[in-house]
């Protein structure tokens, strides 16, 4: 029995909905969903905790690691993620 006959509301997702294109970009470039501004960031310096989160957000090496988990994955070409466009928009700013 093919999967279409055991799962026949099943899809291929082709590309990612609009509303995931944010948080995935995120964890692409930041290794983080939510982008952390400066002021939480001295917010958690006051608290005595580092600036950064103890995750992928800051520490570059577990970024890079998380970078190239996603590149081997379809999510990386789903997200529609161009690094050159997004390398020249960043330099560009």
């Amino acid at each position: 029995m093919s999967d279409e006959q055991l799962y026949p509301w099943r899809k291929k997702v082709k590309t990612l909905p609009p509303t995931f294109k944010n948080p995935i970009a995120n964890i692409i470039h930041l290794g983080h969903i939510p982008k952390l501004v400066t002021t939480r960031e001295k917010i958690r310096e006051t608290l005595g905790i580092n600036r950064k989160p103890p995750t992928a957000y800051g520490i570059e090496s577990a970024k890079v690691e998380v970078q190239e988990l996603i590149k081997r994955t379809e999510l990386y070409d789903k997200a529609t993620w161009n690094p050159t466009k997004e390398q020249t928009e960043r330099e560009s700013d």
